[in-house]
């Protein structure tokens, strides 16, 4: 196989990538390599300012074209509006990163969960990835190409207890994935999730530093030994949106480090290695890698 053709296969030049939840964690990672691999991007925030940061970031150091803007996901005319902006300056969506959420506010039993929370996960997660998907669809189905990848969790693949809007969101998620995978899947769109495990965005890193989530705790879950980092992630998702992954589709795709497939987290695997372990890791993605604004 010649060199120009292998890296054509992981190329992503000329197409363009629309990130929700772009300006930080996971989907910003996801905008990093989706543009290191030549797409242009449109990143998509609550924060006009943040997401605007985040598009000038990703210009500068990948070269790409990039565009932004402010939407609430749950609101239909915001998002269509964005995706109308993105388009005009960039060109038909050719790839959608349904990436915006939120956590769930406290921990807490069923009994004392208020519904309003329980709604508000559902209506960021699930409504707006599906407003989103309505949004591009028809021009994906128009050129006869597409990818659309929502973010699952491993809460939608487990059961854990006292986050049970987020569990019903993720869930919601992984059933949308695959219905919405069978619809368009003759059109020349694929519609895939990723279920990431305990990742340090910067949100689960502010958790830790407050002491309301151990490191060790769920690291020792995971036959990897550690969490992950948003770019492992992102890695995971611009995989997924490749022309050359056309025929994965309908995919629920755990980039946990083994935390879904441990069948007893009691058996003796060995002693987790400490937050050093992430170095090498970092070590790996730092030549294309740029700090989230």
């Amino acid at each position: 196989m010649s060199t120009t053709h292998s890296r054509s296969l992981g190329s992503l030049h000329g197409r363009v990538t629309l990130v929700t939840g772009g300006a930080q964690g996971i989907g910003f990672a996801t905008a990093a390599e989706c543009a290191r691999r030549g797409s242009a991007i449109a990143v998509i925030d609550l924060n006009e300012e943040n997401a605007r940061r985040a598009a000038q970031a990703l210009a500068r150091r990948f070269g790409v074209e990039c565009t932004s803007g402010a939407a609430d996901v749950a609101d239909a005319d915001a998002v269509r509006a964005a995706i109308a902006a993105g388009e005009k300056a960039l060109g038909g969506i050719d790839v959608l990163v349904n990436c915006a959420g939120i956590m769930t506010p406290r921990l807490a039993p069923v009994t004392d969960t208020p519904v309003a929370d329980v709604q508000a996960m559902f209506d960021i997660h699930v409504r707006g990835a599906y407003l989103c998907s309505q949004a591009v669809i028809p021009g994906m189905a128009a050129r006869g190409f597409g990818r659309i990848v929502n973010i699952s969790s491993v809460l939608g693949l487990l059961g854990l207890p006292n986050r049970s809007g987020y569990a019903i969101a993720k869930h919601a998620i992984n059933g949308f994935t695959r219905s919405l995978a069978v619809e368009v899947g003759r059109l020349g769109i694929t519609v895939n999730a990723v279920a990431p495990g305990y990742i340090l965005t910067e949100t689960l890193q502010a958790r830790l530093d407050a002491g309301m989530l151990d490191y060790r705790t769920y690291a020792e879950r995971a036959p990897a030994g550690r969490w992950g980092l948003p770019e492992e992630v992102g890695h995971a998702i611009a995989f997924l949106a490749l022309p050359a992954s056309g025929f994965i589709n309908g995919v629920i795709l755990p980039v946990d480090g083994g935390f879904t497939m441990r069948g007893d987290p009691g058996e003796d695997i060995g002693e987790a290695p400490g937050v050093e372990r992430l170095a090498p890791v970092r070590a790996l993605f730092a030549s294309g890698r740029e700090t989230s604004p």
